[in-house]
């Protein structure tokens, strides 16, 4: 009977030594299940900092982009009033240049004429005082 009640014992002995052996091991799991969590958790977070940091700058460079668009539209726009005012004091300089041309030429017949008007009327100055002789 003794040896019953010692191997019972020795059985709850071993029965309590294995229950916390059993609680140490649960324990140690959730510890280690808890450090996975926030390992996993921070690792979440900083993906979620990550991609706000990535959509910040899409945000920036389509900001960028939509600014330099209409830049480009502005300095189209300028340059084809540049090329219609180009193409306008083209006109008036060719305008300008025939104009200049036609005044010559007026010029010129005018300056034929007063040459003819002074030979004919020397020729006739000397015709009368030919005749006044």
């Amino acid at each position: 009977m003794q040896e019953e009640v010692t191997r019972r014992e020795v059985v709850a002995v071993d029965a309590e030594q294995q229950k916390q052996n059993i609680q140490q091991e649960l324990m140690q799991l959730r510890q280690n299940s808890d450090h996975q969590i926030k390992s996993k958790v921070k690792l979440i977070e900083e993906a979620e900092y990550n991609r706000k940091k990535v959509e910040e700058e899409i945000r920036l460079i389509r900001l960028q982009l939509e600014s330099t668009e209409r830049q480009r539209e502005s300095a189209e726009t300028e340059l084809q009033e540049l090329r219609a005012r180009a193409e306008e004091a083209e006109r008036q300089k060719r305008q300008a240049q025939e104009e200049a041309e036609r005044l010559r030429r007026q010029v010129k017949e005018e300056s034929q004429k007063k040459r003819e008007a002074e030979e004919e009327l020397k020729r006739k100055v000397q015709a009368e005082r030919e005749a006044a002789r």
